[in-house]
């Protein structure tokens, strides 16, 4: 017979799995309802993947869902919680914004915590055991390639610029080696840029783009000041007025004292002055293509993927420079050409590859005009819809732009054409 004091810890155990059990379903459905949250904040994500509170908010989200799937007594929740707590933790950690596959990692870790507090048998089958392990494997090579990018050395400014012209084509690579090797030897005490336009390897114009967009990467190691557009606009208001006002003052200077006198020199000096800031105010208000063309590229991609279409997608310039406010205003009507471009491919049968379509954009400075050429190698039906055609060009040209296209071999290419 039993002894009274193992019956005792017998009927104890009983009731605290009863307990558990009974408080089972209240623990599932809190998980999900967190697991909702974390859905919604992973689409404003989506929009504003450098906003560091909806990251801030996914991490304590999964926190709480760590904490609560102790209570599913399921090893396979546990383990997906930890590892996409960690991987969030690395993007937080060093400061990275929320790229597509962080953000599909995470969407794919809440799927497998739906299906197992949904369908709790299901973690005890060895297809989804599979899955879900294999799913482990990608989160933490996103955290290796996170490290891999947090610790790569920083490359010399001289050497930078030269990959820089080399990406937009504005100088070959046997160039740049031979550049570098002059400055190692006959022009030591010369910058990279400099000898590269003395020894006409490169254009000056192609020369001050790359320049500035080695600031751009770099500017982690400046210290910058941000200033609203709004505010830059009133500045140049303010100097256009100063500017009239020195005008008439120098016209009625000539006019009592001459040319020549201290007075009238002053006061054309002033006027350069006043030009010098206007034209500094109005590059700073400049900024490059990358952040549109990076969520046009998110856009596209995302499309090409939930349409299931074999297309390879590339974009070219983005550090060309445009107006904030033409650059932000830009990408609608570059998103509504691309979503034209790949309504002419369709997607390929399950298991099957066809021949890998093409969509390539390409921007670049051409005397005082930003083209933006979309290159498809299919012609798309937006050619044959003239209302849809006019709909965008009604578009470009509210940015005082103008869009332009054409029959390419099998495919087209639109253009659009914008004031630098």
């Amino acid at each position: 017979m039993e002894s009274k004091e193992k019956i005792q810890r017998k009927e104890s155990n009983i009731g605290l799995e009863y307990i558990k059990e009974s408080y089972k379903d209240d623990f599932i459905q809190e998980i999900l309802v967190t697991l909702d949250s974390i859905e919604l904040e992973l689409v404003n994500l989506e929009v504003e993947p450098d906003n560091t509170a909806y990251l801030n908010a996914v991490y304590s989200n999964f926190h709480a869902v760590r904490g609560l799937s102790g209570f599913l007594e399921d090893n396979l929740a546990t383990q997906i919680t930890e590892q996409t707590e960690s991987l969030i933790e690395k993007c937080r950690k060093f400061n990275l914004s929320a790229t597509r596959n962080t953000i599909n990692a995470i969407l794919q870790s809440v799927l497998f915590l739906r299906k197992i507090c949904n369908q709790v048998p299901l973690v005890h089958e060895t297809k989804f055991q599979g899955e879900v392990e294999q799913h482990l494997l990608n989160i933490q090579q996103l955290r290796d390639e996170i490290m891999l990018e947090v610790k790569q050395p920083v490359r010399s400014p001289e050497n930078k610029i030269g990959e820089i012209l080399v990406e937009e084509g504005a100088i070959a690579k046997q160039d740049v080696d031979d550049v570098l090797q002059k400055q190692s030897s006959i022009y030591q005490k010369m910058k990279f840029g400099e000898i590269a336009v003395r020894e006409k390897k490169v254009e000056a114009g192609e020369l001050i783009k790359a320049i500035r967009a080695q600031k751009i990467r770099n500017e982690s190691s400046e210290q910058l000041v941000h200033i609203p557009i709004k505010q830059l606009d009133e500045i140049l208001g303010i100097l256009m007025k100063l500017t009239s006002i020195q005008n008439n003052l120098q016209h009625e200077s000539v006019l009592l004292f001459g040319s020549d006198n201290a007075f009238s020199t002053g006061l054309k000096r002033a006027e350069n002055m006043v030009l010098d800031i206007h034209r500094i105010i109005r590059e700073l208000s400049m900024v490059t293509l990358k952040q549109s063309f990076q969520k046009l590229s998110r856009a596209v991609r995302a499309m090409i993927e939930d349409a299931g279409l074999h297309v390879a997608f590339s974009i070219i310039g983005e550090n060309t420079e445009l107006s904030k406010e033409v650059a932000d205003e830009l990408t609608v009507p570059l998103a509504e050409i691309m979503g034209c471009m790949l309504s002419s491919f369709v997607p390929e049968p399950a298991g099957k590859r066809g021949k890998l379509g093409n969509i390539e954009v390409v921007a670049y400075n051409k005397e005082d005009s930003v083209m933006i050429e979309i290159s498809n190698s299919k012609a798309p039906d937006i050619l044959n819809n003239q209302h849809k055609l006019e709909a965008l060009r009604n578009k470009i040209e509210k940015l005082n732009g103008r869009l332009e296209y054409e029959v390419v071999d099998d495919g087209c290419k639109v253009t659009i054409i914008l004031p630098a």
